[in-house]
């Protein structure tokens, strides 16, 4: 038996349905990301948001090389 298929109404819904699943989601992991820099001592720094921010794009950058370096194949 063939599928009906979604209507335009239906998919807009399940994109918004997918849309507040990927804002929770990255919340979420702010709040742990949050949580593991307290434990590491780094609100108790002066240090201001801009250098802060810095640093961690400093850390993003390096584990994306990790990434992209273990995906790439080997000959």
């Amino acid at each position: 038996m063939a599928r009906k298929p979604k209507s335009v109404i239906d998919i807009d819904k399940e994109i918004e349905a997918l849309r507040a699943q990927r804002v929770a989601s990255l919340e979420a992991r702010a709040d742990q990301i949050g949580k593991i820099a307290a434990k590491a001592d780094l609100t108790t720094l002066k240090i201001s948001d801009a250098e802060l921010l810095r640093e961690f794009q400093a850390i993003a950058e390096r584990f994306r090389r990790k990434t992209d370096a273990s995906d790439t194949p080997k000959a």
